[in-house]
């Protein structure tokens, strides 16, 4: 793309939802030249979020990508979703940006995504900086906002800006390091010496901000307490290698709606941030499992990653790359090492929302696009077949929504299931399984609001209007005693009968010891060539238990005596016979049921805690532990997947949209007595349902 790897900047911007993120990306580019009109999010026209689900629900669902240049510089910005529901987008993103914007809207400061946003900077080293946002609006403050984001994320958060003025008043920010006042002067931006009132001000920030940027040099910083002076650019230099090391994190505010302190952000983007080769190789694997690296160079073989898949009209669906080394151009033939296919590149896209440009094409640190790729997917690693590699997976959190696809017309099931599995190829957080225990095909998201984007997604594609039910439980059966039963099959319908005779003895095993089947028969009273038969009924019937339809686990079958027909009995009969003797020895087994138990993380405002907790105990959870975690507390629990259904919206309701969980499944355990009889009754019921 003619930028030198230097000249590139990569970065996302992130934040709780609301906090201003696509409206900071119209005033960037529009600051930039880019655009000569800033749209809004109620009139549906931003660069950003053009597609027409966001432009109905008024907020970003996807990544967008929104390349720019300024000063020389070829800047790429991905513009990502604020909602949890939609973290999925977002991590692709973080995971091929060098770096990342937080934003925190000026009145509601640190929010749920905001801690969520950082804490996945901490986890992939992302350099970054904190823009405090919408400071022109009433009941927003600069100071406030800047002391809850040092509290919450420590002493490498310090203020860059002090801004001018506040709320309606707000005209201008200070570069307290430079002592330079910009001011807004109509369309425009002047530079302008620090106002006399706020000079004491300026001076003692610029002592604050000099102590803590010298402490990320030792040389510097034994000068400094021998008060030696240090010189601008020292600071500066000191300055800009603690932002790229992660080190330091700058905080500066505005207003994008007024463009205050764009052009600020503009130039530390520019001068601070990292550029894609400042790290030097990028870590990976070897086919073989070895490990291995590659530089982040155009000289250096062919490595990308792909992080975003869109459908775009009649372009059809989009594959976005992040190139790290070498260079690719239209009609070259790359591999796939992910899969292992090689994939034709028929030609390369640098889009910005719905606009799109040719490129001859893309190197080391471009972020760029293609089409018609037919292995490729999300996390996949793009290489030469001479030189493969294989870059780390994303890492995503696991789904904490989960509903059954039902539809009007049964008939109408697989179009609804195959534009699910489309959606799932570009949001790999939302996925469709068959559950072939319970016949059922269920969807896992997000939260409530994810799976209703997709359901949107169906209708738009199909037409078809999915109904969400609640999965059933996938519990399991077993038995906690030894019990014996005979199992005799006999028909006689003139000519030759059915006859199939064997005795069975159940016991219990250990949990996790799966099934056994034994035969001790002995004298021939079952000759040995039924005996497959026998425990192929055995089998068939523990897919199905007599409580509640489960799975039946942890038992061990022993065929101990019996009788045949030399004429009637055959293999059918016997199986027959096996799976009349288990179901009979079953029910005299002491049967119980197993539900599946989740590990749960709940992360909570203190304030409602106590709400949480007892919310908790109504679902049959075990706490086992809580601990703070920034100015959240963190509530560890056991909880049973039944009562799990449909929590995340009982939860947001619960703290006002600020808590959020993770599950994970742990293991199964006995359910009590009284859920026990109640799931054997809905089963029955439903069966006589079934029958009528």
């Amino acid at each position: 793309m003619g930028v030198p790897i230097e000249k590139k900047r990569n970065l996302a911007l992130i934040g709780h939802g609301g906090s201003g993120k696509t409206m900071l990306a119209e005033a960037l580019l529009f600051a930039a030249g880019v655009t000569t009109r800033m749209g809004t999010i109620e009139d549906g026209n931003t660069v950003s979020d053009y597609e027409p689900e966001e432009i109905k629900r008024k907020y970003s669902i996807n990544t967008t990508v929104l390349p720019f240049d300024y000063k020389g510089h070829r800047i790429s910005m991905l513009d990502c979703p604020g909602y949890l529901d939609f973290i999925g987008s977002t991590i692709s993103a973080l995971n091929v940006v060098d770096a990342a914007i937080i934003l925190v809207d000026g009145n509601a400061g640190i929010e749920p995504q905001t801690r969520q946003a950082w804490e996945n900077c901490e986890k992939l080293g992302l350099p970054r900086l904190i823009f405090i946002s919408c400071l022109d609006k009433e009941n927003t403050s600069y100071d406030d906002v800047l002391a809850a984001c040092q509290q919450a994320f420590g002493s490498s958060v310090a203020p860059l800006l002090v801004t001018i003025g506040s709320q309606h008043d707000l005209s201008g920010v200070i570069n307290i390091l430079r002592r330079k006042a910009y001011v807004k002067d109509g369309d425009k931006v002047t530079e302008q010496d620090v106002p006399a009132d706020m000079a004491d001000r300026v001076e003692e920030l610029r002592a604050e901000l000099v102590e803590s940027i010298v402490e990320l040099d030792d040389a510097l910083m034994e000068r400094y307490m021998e008060d030696d002076t240090i010189s601008d650019d020292e600071l500066n230099a000191a300055f800009k290698k603690g932002v790229q090391s992660g080190r330091f994190c700058p905080v500066i505010g505005g207003s994008s709606k007024q463009l205050v302190g764009i052009h600020n952000l503009l130039d530390l983007i520019e001068l601070a941030l990292p550029h894609p080769g400042l790290r030097g190789k990028i870590e990976g694997k070897k086919p073989n499992g070895g490990a291995d690296s590659r530089p982040l160079s155009e000289d250096a073989p062919f490595c990308a990653s792909l992080f975003k898949v869109s459908s775009e009209g009649q372009l059809g669906d989009l594959y976005w790359m992040r190139v790290y080394s070498g260079i690719l151009r239209p009609g070259d033939t790359i591999y796939n090492a992910s899969v292992s296919e090689a994939e034709k590149i028929s030609n390369l896209l640098v889009m910005r929302g719905k606009t799109r440009e040719d490129i001859a094409q893309a190197g080391a640190g471009d972020i760029v696009a293609t089409v018609k790729l037919k292995y490729t997917g999300m996390g996949h690693t793009l290489c030469t077949k001479e030189n493969q590699i294989l870059l780390p997976d994303f890492e995503y959190p696991n789904a904490v929504a989960f509903e059954t696809v039902d539809v009007d017309d049964k008939n109408d099931l697989e179009k609804a299931i195959a534009a699910l599995n489309q959606y799932s190829a570009m949001d790999p957080t939302l996925r469709i399984v068959r559950n072939d225990e319970t016949m059922e095909q269920v969807v896992y998201g997000m939260g409530q609001l994810h799976l209703d984007v997709a359901s949107s997604y169906v209708k738009t594609k199909t037409g078809v209007i999915i109904k969400w039910l609640k999965p059933r439980v996938p519990y399991r059966e077993t038995i906690t005693a030894e019990a014996k039963a005979q199992g005799k099959y006999k028909k006689q319908t003139g000519g030759r009968g059915k006859y199939g005779d064997v005795h069975l003895r159940l016991e219990p095993m250990e949990r996790g010891e799966g099934f056994e089947f034994k035969d001790e028969i002995v004298g021939g009273v079952v000759p040995g060539r039924f005996i497959p038969a026998v425990e192929k009924g055995v089998i068939e019937t523990m897919h199905n238990g007599p409580l509640s339809g489960s799975k039946v686990i942890d038992v061990r079958v022993a065929a101990f005596f019996g009788s045949h027909h030399s004429v009637d009995s055959d293999e059918l009969s016997f199986k027959v016979a096996g799976s009349m003797a288990f179901k009979i020895a079953f029910e005299q087994a002491n049967p119980i049921i197993l539900e599946p138990i989740y590990n749960v993380s709940v992360w909570t405002p203190e304030d409602y805690m106590g709400d949480v907790m007892a919310d908790l105990n109504t679902r049959r959870g075990r706490v086992g532990g809580m601990e703070q975690v920034g100015d959240l507390k963190r509530i560890n629990a056991q909880v049973p997947l039944a009562e799990l259904y449909q929590y995340i919206n009982t939860l947001r309701s619960m703290t006002q949209g600020q808590g959020y969980y993770s599950m994970e499944f742990s293991h199964y355990e006995q359910v009590p007595r009284d859920v026990q009889t109640e799931i054997i009754k809905a089963h029955a019921a439903s069966r006589k349902e079934e029958a009528n």
